[in-house]
């Protein structure tokens, strides 16, 4: 039986995004399968999320807008939102909001793409909250 965290980081990986072709791809990494008697390695094409998770996220001109501070899976087991902190100044006075994940393109080693996205847009967005916070 998988355990609710291996089900969700399978969601994650799979619901993003591929880019380009099957030899382009990302490698999040590679495991052998098995069952008692079943055995299969495998290749996971997309991205880790423990990767994503604290990325920096640029426009389409590479200017800093944000970071990747979490990564929300729907009841689907589709990553729908990244939750991006904006607004930093030395770790202090942090904005959360939410944006769509299909929104967001595969980036470099620099980061993830958040096409057309400035600081003052995403600073504009309202404020993510998640339930036990108050607001």
């Amino acid at each position: 039986m998988k355990s609710p965290i291996t089900t969700i980081a399978v969601a994650a990986l799979l619901s993003l995004p591929s880019v380009g072709h099957a030899q382009d791809r990302p490698i999040a990494g590679s495991s052998v399968v098995s069952s008692e008697a079943y055995f299969e390695s495998i290749i996971a094409n997309g991205y880790s999320a423990r990767k994503l998770i604290g990325a920096t996220v640029l426009n389409d001109r590479e200017e800093k807008v944000g970071k990747v501070h979490d990564l929300i899976v729907g009841t689907d087991g589709s990553v729908t939102l990244a939750i991006v902190e904006v607004d930093r100044f030395l770790g202090i006075d942090n904005k959360r909001v939410a944006v769509p994940a299909r929104l967001f393109e595969a980036g470099n080693a620099d980061g993830v793409i958040l096409p057309g996205a400035t600081e003052a847009r995403l600073k504009s967005l309202p404020t993510f909250h998640y339930p036990d916070e108050e607001k």
